[in-house]
């Protein structure tokens, strides 16, 4: 290799302190400096400083759009030296150690100003690093590393010869089109590494010194075979220029200090894991359909994301800070990705995963126990960084359990809304599964003994073995509640008989949001600490609701989110139990008895109380808290509903054809003016205003990270109370006047629905045909809302399908009223 010439400046004493640094030299001469401290001697007016003056430039350019002349004349006050750096043509050095022998002290000004650190990056080859990009901008956004320390002026450009990027008369901006290009990669903040593309092929003249520092025959740091790789496609920091016919070395990612970070960084597949999984997958070839390819990491990083970022919110029973992919079998991670993947619309890959990670846990389920320990185990020892060599959950039978259940869960999760008739027929045999599997693991709490670091022994090698343990049993909890409350979802969607009760969960219910979300031990315990009684048990707070006759009284200690919407589903279950064995039913209403419906709404009432007193209780769709406290809310809805409306036997949805759920929800039976109903109107009608402040196809196109599928069910059940009701009025209202309570509901109703006419842009009859004080008109413009918003769902096909029933169904009424 050609040894480098550095042409350094009259502060060599300084430099040559410096004996381990090292240097880049790319960009627009060849090669880049990096040298770098913290110091940041270039101050703007707005408050930022930088350590470079073209950072500081570049800054006042993007965020304070001055001109690029009057930016570099405010900031600079020394003389620029007329100087260019030397480079042999064609070299291509990676990076170079600096010592004292090797400073020049014939170089211009330009470098004294520039901060100097005893730590070094190898940098991609148009970036260089700055400090880590602390402070550069006060919105939190980074801007892309300059082409070189010093941007060149019109001496520089006559030098450095031709193939240089289009420079305005300054020499200071680049073509803008090309800025335009850097702050938008900045501002999107890609960070997913792309795969060696010629990982297979050796290119000895390319590559055949990067294991020697340049000018010596010592191996290079171990660093850099971590970024003498090809570069990224999807980079956050704009690619380097190849060399000649050579590919550019350096993996851009690593030179953003964001990228480090475990955070960001948490659910990216790596190339090794997905090679493991790739390995899996063959040895396991004949139980998985021939035509099965392994998605690439960077969709098995997106859909992973995808699932963590919008079904895990409905439903957290995976601890975010300590998930690791290795710490989880295969079959739960192509469950998971299944479901991500539906999320990011990539219906296919979301129905070959579903297949696999099916294939999978059935092929573990029929082997004796004693083999249970499956090759489809992604254990990476290998991988696993020394801090994380804790016992996962896989490596005990209790663990494996739950991982069966955790798979079963997320497929589950996924064929249950699958548009498909054959998929949702295999959702009843997962759920069959699923239930079989969590009496055996069983649905009791035992007694949990204080923690060291509760009886004052805090030592920080406790503290995270505690927190550790502490989280293994909490996702045990959450995962087997999760479970029951999906279960018995299937059962509200499909009505079916609730094959898991609520007098078999003898759990504790979940602990706070705060607790579940700490990123660390210490966090953890400092939530604990603040948490002043653990939560109740499922079955204690169920009976507390139910039984407790003396108003207003709520739980305590108040349930979290997560535990009120078990609780929820509890006091749903009981009406469809209740209903079923009301022997005889006398008539199509299958009304329940009056005092049932006294207990229920008290019950009701109470649940409402205590989700009000919840501090992480919010309506709010975008709440910090999540979405659980949102999704609440429409089951209330749904729970009010249910108990004067009978709707589950009606609708049919299993069988995945708009005119035969018409048929079936024309046969459901009328609802009666009562006072009793009223609170159920009064939901119903908040159910409807929800879309319609928020925007009809505002939530119903974007609806993915807060409008769970529960709340379309719920939707359902509210609409068609609603649309009765309003039918009744129209008929009765001459012979029976409104009460107070019923004219206010038709006010809201009325008020509602004009609103969403003004704006949604519906298929046929315009708003002006629309008598808005018709009770009857009112009833099926509720159904032509509610249909159009189910229709114009992009997430989930199935509430396409409930919309195409719901507006035959309308359409069945109008052609009646004719």
């Amino acid at each position: 290799m050609v040894p480098l010439e550095v042409v350094m400046c009259d502060f060599a004493h300084i430099a040559g302190a410096l004996s381990n640094e090292r240097s880049i030299w790319r960009g627009m001469c060849g090669r880049s400096i990096d040298i770098d401290t913290k110091e940041k001697p270039f101050p703007c007016e707005c408050g930022a400083a930088f350590g470079r003056r073209d950072l500081l430039t570049r800054h006042r350019r993007v965020n304070h759009h001055e001109d690029s002349n009057g930016a570099l004349n405010a900031t600079s006050t020394q003389p620029e030296s007329a100087g260019a750096l030397q480079s042999e043509p064609g070299d291509d050095v990676d990076s170079t150690d600096i010592t004292a022998a090797e400073v020049n002290p014939d170089e211009g000004p330009w470098f004294e100003q520039q901060p100097q650190t005893n730590t070094s990056y190898h940098q991609p080859t148009i970036a260089l690093n700055d400090g880590h990009h602390q402070g550069l901008l006060p919105t939190g956004q980074h801007d892309p590393v300059p082409l070189s320390p010093r941007m060149p002026d019109n001496g520089d450009l006559m030098q450095m010869g031709e193939g240089l990027p289009s420079l305005t008369p300054s020499g200071v901006d680049v073509d803008m089109h090309f800025r335009d290009f850097a702050s938008f990669l900045d501002g999107v903040g890609l960070c997913v590494e792309w795969s060696p593309i010629f990982n297979n092929v050796e290119r000895p003249e390319d590559f055949g010194n990067l294991g020697l520092t340049e000018g010596t025959d010592q191996p290079a740091p171990a660093e850099a075979d971590v970024r003498a790789r090809a570069g990224s496609p999807f980079s956050t920091w704009l690619p380097s220029a190849p060399t000649k016919d050579r590919n550019s070395s350096n993996v851009c990612d690593l030179a953003n200090p964001r990228v480090a970070d475990p955070e960001i960084r948490r659910f990216d597949v790596t190339e090794e894991q997905r090679v493991k999984l790739d390995q899996i997958m063959r040895s396991s070839s004949h139980i998985l359909d021939p035509t099965f390819r392994l998605p690439s990491r960077h969709a098995l990083t997106r859909y992973i994301k995808s699932f963590f970022g919008g079904f895990h919110l409905h439903m957290p029973f995976i601890h975010v800070p300590t998930w690791h992919l290795y710490d989880h079998p295969v079959e739960v991670i192509f469950g998971i990705a299944a479901i991500g993947a539906q999320y990011c619309f990539e219906k296919r890959a979301a129905e070959q995963l579903f297949f696999a990670g099916k294939a999978f846990v059935m092929d573990r389920l029929a082997r004796p126990p004693e083999t249970l320990a499956s090759p489809s185990l992604l254990v990476m020892d290998s991988m696993t960084p020394a801090i994380d060599q804790h016992q996962t959950t896989t490596q005990n039978t209790e663990g494996e359990s739950i991982e069966t259940i955790r798979a079963l869960l997320t497929l589950m999760g996924y064929a249950t809304w699958d548009p498909q008739p054959s998929t949702v027929r295999q959702s009843f045999a997962l759920q069959e599964l699923l239930t079989q599997i969590l009496r055996n693991e069983g649905l009791e709490d035992v007694k949990e003994s204080l923690l060291p670091s509760e009886l004052g022994q805090n030592s920080g090698h406790l503290l995270e073995q505690d927190w550790r343990s502490w989280v293994e049993k909490e996702s045990t909890r959450r995962t087997k509640l999760v479970a029951f409350s999906f279960i018995h979802t299937h059962s509200i969607a499909y009505d079916v008989y609730p094959p898991l009760r609520s007098n078999e969960i003898g759990l504790r219910l979940p602990c706070s949001t705060l607790e579940w979300n700490a990123p660390n031990a210490l966090s953890w315990h400092a939530a604990r600490k603040a948490t002043p009684k653990p939560q109740l048990f499922f079955k204690e707070a169920l009976s507390f609701l139910l039984d407790h006759k003396h108003e207003p009284a709520r739980l305590d200690p108040i349930p979290t989110p997560l535990g009120n919407y078990v609780l929820l589903h509890g006091l749903i279950q009981r009406i469809h139990i209740v209903r079923d064995l009301s022997l005889p039913i006398m008539s199509d209403m299958a009304a329940l008895p009056p005092e049932e419906v006294e207990k229920l709404e008290r019950g009701l009432r109470c649940w409402t109380s205590g989700w009000q007193q919840a501090p992480e209780s919010s309506l709010d769709p975008n709440n910090e808290n999540g979405p659980i406290p949102f999704t609440s809310s429409s089951l209330l809805a749904l729970a009010y509903a249910r108990i004067y409306l009978n709707l589950g036997p009606y609708r049919q949805l299993q069988t995945r054809e708009p005119q035969r759920i018409a048929r079936a929800l024309t046969r459901c039976p009328e609802i009666e003016r009562s006072e009793g109903v009223i609170a159920a109107l009064l939901y119903a009608t908040h159910m409807l205003g929800i879309p319609v402040k928020l925007g009809v196809d505002r939530v119903a196109k974007s609806q993915a990270f807060f409008w769970s599928v529960r709340h379309s069910l719920a939707s359902l059940d509210c609409a068609i109370l609603l649309s009765k009701w309003l039918t009744i009025v129209a008929s009765t209202s001459a012979t029976s006047p409104l009460t107070d309570s019923e004219e206010r509901i038709l006010y809201w109703v009325k008020c509602i629905v004009e609103e969403a006419y003004a704006v949604v842009d519906f298929d046929d009859t315009p708003a002006e045909d629309i008598d808005f004080q018709n009770s009857a008109d009112l009833a099926l413009a509720v159904l032509r809302i509610w249909a159009h918003f189910f229709k114009s769902n992009s997430q989930w096909p199935f509430i396409n399908i409930i919309g195409h029933g719901l507006e035959a169904y309308r359409n069945t009424l109008v052609h009646a009223k004719v």
